[in-house]
């Protein structure tokens, strides 16, 4: 039975809002002053977004046609609008705490990762995230062009893996140095090999494999998180970055351990009950606005902290975060990609209209 990618809907949009969450807790948890131990790999919710995305985009990148235009014109609805309302929102923060506004037009045009962590995270930690995605949809265009004339085109998965594991060697031994390599890998060509292993679970999950092969593979995707977590909570980020094996390359690993995972929870159940599936696509929904707005909830209500426990005030970002992000949703988010799934839809209207020589 062929994969078809309204069939998993559910799944997937679930899996969204837990890597939301995770980023969440992963931002919330110093707040509270609670150790997490293991669960501080958390954190790495990041790196299953980007398997997510190469798991819906899978088909183009195995050959699937399709129009240029509409396709960018549907990403950039996608992406950018609630993007350009968070930034703003942080923009207000910063001139709230009285912060200098700087770095304003690089973050319009997601080039804010290309200098230094300062300006990566002058306005908000998570929108690093947003440049190697963003490559990656500018990536499929040219990606159908090379299949279009190239055979045996798999190739790109080696060169994706050896291009990340030559950047993850070459990036500094310490944790806070920035470099070219560090650049590099937090973008594209660091990040391509964990959407590309997005691509693998779905020609994976195309197959309909067995139950127990999607078992096993939960299972072991699952142990091979846990150890990394362990790994992760027990050494911390310098010694992770002074051990030759581990720099640079916990992302590709969680993302490892995240695609077999995925290989495993995808269609394992095929029937859920409608209120689960309901709670999973509105997850889903949320998700994005989720990553976006959660760091701005300590700013906003840091007057708020001092009357209250640190766990109640966490709690209180948190409620906060799913209220902006529903509203956000609502107001912006959902209008405006259906509008550009409107412009799409005419667009590739008119192009088969000009080829048909209506």
């Amino acid at each position: 039975m062929q994969y078809q990618n309204s069939q998993h809907e559910w799944s997937i949009e679930l899996l969204r809002g837990i890597a939301a969450l995770m980023v969440v807790f992963a931002h919330y948890y110093p707040l509270t002053g609670i150790e997490p131990g293991v669960l501080k790999f958390f954190f790495s919710g990041v790196d299953l977004f980007f398997v997510i995305s190469g798991f819906v985009f899978a088909p183009y990148l195995f050959g699937k046609q399709f129009a240029v235009v509409p396709f960018m014109i549907r990403r950039i609805f996608r992406i950018y609008p609630l993007y350009l309302a968070a930034l703003f929102t942080y923009i207000a923060l910063h001139l709230y705490q009285n912060h200098e506004i700087e770095h304003v037009v690089a973050h319009l045009f997601f080039l804010h990762t290309l200098e230094s962590k300062e300006i990566a995270f002058y306005y908000n930690p998570a929108f690093w995230s947003l440049p190697p995605e963003v490559e990656f949809y500018l990536f499929l265009p040219l990606w159908l062009l090379i299949v279009n004339r190239i055979r045996h085109c798999a190739i790109i998965f080696p060169i994706a893996l050896i291009a990340h594991l030559v950047i993850a060697f070459m990036s500094p031994a310490n944790a806070g140095a920035i470099n070219f390599w560090t650049i590099l890998a937090i973008h594209l060509p660091g990040m391509l090999i964990e959407f590309l292993l997005g691509a693998i679970v779905w020609r994976v999950i195309t197959q309909s494999p067995h139950m127990s092969f999607r078992l096993i593979t939960l299972l072991i995707g699952f142990m091979f998180w846990w150890v990394l977590a362990q790994i992760f909570s027990s050494q911390g980020d310098d010694a992770i970055a002074s051990d030759s094996i581990l720099r640079g390359n916990m992302g590709l690993f969680a993302a490892l351990a995240y695609g077999m995972m995925m290989c495993g929870w995808i269609g394992l159940i095929k029937y859920p009950p409608r209120w689960i599936r309901q709670c999973a696509i509105m997850l889903g929904n949320l998700s994005y606005g989720i990553y976006l707005f959660h760091n701005a909830m300590p700013i906003a209500l840091q007057k708020l902290s001092s009357h209250i426990s640190d766990t109640s005030f966490a709690l209180i970002c948190f409620s906060c975060t799913l209220l902006i992000a529903a509203l956000a949703h609502v107001i912006v988010e959902a209008p405006l990609r259906k509008l550009g799934r409107q412009w799409a839809a005419n667009i590739q209207f008119e192009d088969s209209s000009d080829v048909s020589g209506r």
